[in-house]
């Protein structure tokens, strides 16, 4: 019979979920093992989190270069409210709830990973992962050159907020803002992509008033500003 591998206890501890671990270290008191643990989730969070931005951006890739620009940007779209519409969906509604909706999307930006900078004033909220975690670290990391590449758009339109080159993972923006002006009249969120893309830093822009998002937003996706309502 050949050797065993692992021990029966080595098999249960590989059994557990990571933050089950972590929580016994912690109810145990062990801050080392702790600490230990906690990276080996971050580090485990992360391969899977880069595993899935890789795959969708070499299908996105593959779209655009198969089928061309028009046909990448409805399938861009039609993914992107498989996840944004839900997400806008679960956002609290009512005028005392702004703070709780810009918490619930920091939450949710956290699952990036990455450090974040956010500053407050009269009028908006404005919030930069640096680096960005997902379109920003492909830029870092090379993917968009040599033989291996992922795809730039080159063409300026509506999906590269008119911009020429634009990375095709970063294109995924413009259709958040069209899907949520179609369905609530407004943008939540509006982003003012960096001067160049993953070497400085996206900002996520949230107005607390949202009839006070600059026309620019709208009219970089075509579109006309709504009219404030007569009071």
């Amino acid at each position: 019979m050949q050797d065993r591998l692992f021990s029966q206890s080595e098999i249960e501890e590989m059994q557990k979920r990571t933050v089950d671990r972590l929580v016994e270290a912690i109810d145990a008191g062990d801050k080392e093992k702790a600490k230990k643990i906690g990276q080996r989730m971050f580090n485990e969070f992360l391969s899977m989190h880069d595993l899935y931005r890789n795959w969708t951006t070499a299908t996105l890739s593959e779209v655009g270069r198969r089928f061309g620009d028009e046909a990448l940007e409805q399938i861009m779209t039609e993914g992107v409210k498989a996840w944004w519409l839900p997400n806008l969906e679960k956002l609290p509604k009512g005028p005392d709830t702004l703070a709780q909706r810009v918490k619930m999307f920091v939450a949710g930006l956290h699952g990036h990973l990455q450090p974040m900078n956010i500053e407050e004033d009269e009028e908006k909220v404005v919030i930069q992962m640096r680096p960005c975690g997902s379109g920003g670290r492909l830029v870092l990391e090379g993917k968009y050159e040599g033989p291996n590449a992922f795809l730039t758009v080159e063409k300026p339109q509506r999906m590269t907020y008119n911009r020429a080159n634009f990375p095709v993972y970063c294109a995924h923006e413009p259709p958040m803002e069209m899907i949520d002006i179609e369905k609530n009249g407004s943008p939540f969120v509006v982003v003012e992509p960096a001067a160049v893309l993953g070497k400085e830093h996206c900002s996520f822009i949230i107005y607390k008033d949202p009839s006070k998002v600059p026309a620019k937003y709208y009219e970089r996706l075509g579109l006309k500003k709504p009219e404030a309502p007569n009071k």
